[in-house]
């Protein structure tokens, strides 16, 4: 494990905020605005699923993962959690027209929320929504390959599905992975067993021979892989 501070700190499920709320507010308000169908996606996700409301990717997430798809020219994207659809159509709307999206989630709901916004919005067609068990369906595709993957699924299995995922990841593709720093927890004396997958995820990225990897501290932790060709 990596050298950890020595004070205890209590687990939270809410994302903490690594920089000064004044200035990730002024950040995220420099950013480009959501179109019409993420932020009423966004609206909805606070309505009807406020409890749950921090697994959404948000808007500082969401445009830079439609950025970086839109950089990289990707094809084919995997969202390995699809929660209620943000981040899947965020990078539909950064994909080309012929761009597809396969999001993944165990929650059959999850599809159920997202198909009315995935149906009004003009970037809608390229998703496919999968309810399904990731870490079964990964080693089903060994005949597919992927340009681009965002991780957001459950933080125990992180380290298992980067292997998963980079047998799948073409060369020069991108995956990114959400919640890396995982509230802070990922340098607590006692981590908890989340914590700890998720510290040996980033050792484990951060030392692939064939990646280069950058871990920003945006929201709750970004860590940004591309393959090398």
């Amino acid at each position: 494990m990596s050298d950890r501070v020595t004070k205890k700190t209590k687990e939270s499920k809410t994302p903490k905020q690594f920089v000064d709320v004044d200035i990730a507010q002024y950040c995220e308000a420099h950013c480009s605005l959501e179109s019409t169908d993420l932020a009423s996606l966004a609206a909805f996700t606070a309505e009807k699923r406020a409890d749950y409301q921090v697994n959404l990717s948000g808007r500082s997430v969401g445009q830079l993962l439609k950025l970086l798809v839109a950089l990289s020219g990707a094809k084919r994207i995997l969202d390995i959690g699809t929660f209620t659809g943000y981040s899947a159509l965020a990078m539909a709307e950064g994909a080309s027209q012929d761009g597809k999206v396969i999001t993944l989630d165990a929650n059959p709901l999850s599809e159920t929320f997202a198909a009315p916004f995935l149906a009004q919005s003009p970037h809608g067609h390229k998703v496919t929504c999968v309810t399904c068990f990731a870490h079964e369906w990964l080693p089903e595709q060994a005949a597919s390959s992927f340009d681009f993957i965002f991780l957001d699924a459950d933080k125990h299995r992180y380290p298992a599905y980067l292997s998963a995922c980079w047998r799948l990841l073409s060369p020069g593709g991108v995956l990114v992975a959400d919640n890396v720093l995982w509230g802070g927890h990922v340098v607590s004396a006692q981590p908890s067993s989340r914590a700890q997958a998720v510290d040996q995820f980033n050792q484990l990225a951060s030392r692939l021979p064939d990646a280069t990897a950058v871990c920003l501290p945006l929201r709750d932790g970004l860590m940004v892989l591309r393959k090398n060709c």
